[in-house]
């Protein structure tokens, strides 16, 4: 390890959440290439490679899967501790046991593994086993799938690890931790190319990040990565980034994290399965089409919901709302804005969110979003949520066809969120009028709705179409209304109004389209992550 280089793993936030560093160099929107230069042990391969002067031995993992490729002198050395006294580095040993447990975990949740590599052109490492090589990355990052050949002409692809060799200044609690990681990481981009190389940076490093917190959710991966996204919602999942904006791409592991929790394991292996069956369309219409006829479900109204269990990270973890954990994920990142507010222009581009926070402690806020005249509506949402600076207290979600209008008691609450989304899986963004009013203002784009006739009505009864936080009946389904912490039977058609996400039906009254009351209270119980196949 180059000395004299400060740690750059952990980076603390004023929230207290870890940022990480990116396992591969952000050089690029993919996280491999094709191999052409040769492997590491090769003079001409690209660094990190062993030197000219070091000696290159190999030891098989005890499941007879991985031979890990290491020297024990010069720059890659490895740590040498053998406290068994076998002759092997405890390192290289440690690193072959951790890719078998992640190897027969992967297949455990139904994932193929990648194709032996016996039948390589030139160098294959010495047999068919998947090899890792334990190089130093000199802290620019810490590991690397490499591809190189595809036994389907683009599918079924194979190659080799690179992994950093020994760890020092990288700021991970143990080595133990640190190999879990990236094995879980790394050794997943060799599982996608098993299935398709081509998917995009947002899906590959966003499954991939998803497949470590899957794997151990005691790694704190997701948790460090989670500010990439949680920072910049209003960013299209549609578009990969590059350069320094490629930490989006891990960071976006957060809706693959949802995805997981929400619908099952079934899922991430679906998507992967459907690439094959569909090799030249993008992540998202292949998860559109996994959704659509696995689950009931559909892009767009998944990720809608995704949005909203966004409300509930950080500092606004809720018992019983969202994420498993989603107190160790960065705090969702709003826009801070004045009541009344007025965006005469706004834009929301595909699979993203336009996020406002205003001031609450007041009767209702009531936010309009009016697209264009000429505006495809489908896939726009509108969503006002009730808060404080710890909890998400009510959230009120409306969808077209017609201009999105929805209010929210926010007398109990300090904050209230109002977030537009585009759902789509595919399109350019979209623009409209957005404008946001409490009680009592003069805000005609915007008029609060009357109240319910006896002026005091629950939020947690049907008229209202959410439920109150502290009634006792929180996790009952009233017309209107879901309890957000559970799960909620998902739609056919995100565009018909009577099925929108959660079941939910169209509201009477004053406010048209259709209703998702998601409601968490401090008294329900913090939801437990689901296996293969719930929810």
């Amino acid at each position: 390890m180059a000395p004299g280089v400060p740690a750059l793993l952990l980076l603390l936030t004023g929230a207290g959440t870890p940022h990480r560093l990116l396992h591969e160099e952000a050089v690029a929107p993919m996280p491999w290439g094709v191999a052409e230069s040769g492997r590491p042990t090769s003079a001409t391969a690209p660094a990190p490679r062993f030197e000219p002067t070091e000696t290159v031995e190999s030891a098989v993992s005890e499941g007879n899967r991985f031979r890990i490729h290491f020297t024990r002198q010069g720059p890659n050395a490895v740590p040498l501790a053998d406290e068994d006294g076998n002759g092997v580095p405890d390192f290289v040993e440690l690193v072959g046991r951790t890719y078998e447990r992640v190897a027969t975990f992967y297949t455990g949740l139904g994932f193929r593994l990648p194709p032996d590599d016996a039948t390589t052109p030139g160098d294959n490492g010495g047999d068919g086993r998947f090899d890792v090589y334990l190089v130093d990355f000199a802290l620019r990052a810490d590991g690397a799938f490499r591809m190189e050949t595809c036994l389907d002409g683009t599918t079924r692809c194979t190659g080799y690890m690179l992994q950093e060799n020994d760890f020092t200044g990288y700021g991970y609690p143990s080595d133990q931790e640190a190999v879990e990681i990236l094995a879980s990481h790394e050794f997943f981009h060799a599982v996608q190319a098993a299935y398709r190389p081509d998917l995009g940076g947002i899906a590959s490093e966003g499954t991939a990040v998803w497949a470590t917190e899957r794997f151990e959710p005691a790694l704190d991966d997701l948790e460090g990565f989670s500010h990439y996204y949680l920072e910049l919602p209003d960013r299209s999942l549609l578009t990969d980034p590059s350069g320094p904006a490629v930490g989006f791409s891990y960071g976006a592991g957060l809706f693959f994290q949802f995805a997981g929790e929400r619908f099952g394991d079934a899922l991430l292996v679906a998507l992967l399965e459907e690439s094959v069956r569909q090799p030249t369309i993008r992540w998202p219409l292949l998860l559109d089409t996994c959704l659509r006829r696995d689950f009931a479900s559909s892009f767009d109204a998944a990720f809608t919901q995704f949005t909203a269990w966004n409300l509930g990270t950080g500092s606004r973890a809720t018992p019983g709302y969202g994420y498993a954990r989603g107190e160790g994920y960065a705090p969702l990142v709003t826009t801070a804005s004045a009541l009344p507010t007025l965006l005469t222009s706004m834009r929301v581009g595909g699979a993203s969110s336009r996020t406002f926070e205003v001031a609450g402690s007041t009767s209702f806020v009531t936010a309009s979003f009016e697209p264009e005249p000429g505006t495809d509506l489908a896939a726009l949402s509108l969503m006002v949520a009730a808060v404080t600076d710890d909890a998400v207290l009510r959230v009120v979600q409306v969808s077209g066809p017609e201009p999105l209008r929805a209010q929210v008691a926010a007398e109990d609450a300090t904050r209230v969120v109002v977030a537009v989304v585009d759902g789509r899986p595919q399109g350019l963004g979209r623009y409209g009028e957005l404008c946001i009013a409490a009680t009592g203002q003069d805000a005609g784009c915007a008029p609060v709705l009357p109240p319910p006739s006896d002026g005091g009505t629950d939020a947690g009864t049907e008229d209202a179409g959410t439920v109150d936080a502290g009634t006792g009946d929180a996790g009952s389904l009233d017309a209107g209304s879901v309890d957000a912490g559970k799960p909620q039977e998902p739609i056919d058609d995100p565009q018909d109004p009577s099925g929108s996400d959660g079941g939910c039906q169209a509201a009477g009254g004053p406010l048209s389209g259709a209703f998702i009351a998601l409601l968490l209270g401090r008294s329900l119980r913090r939801r437990s992550r689901p296996g293969p196949g719930l929810m």
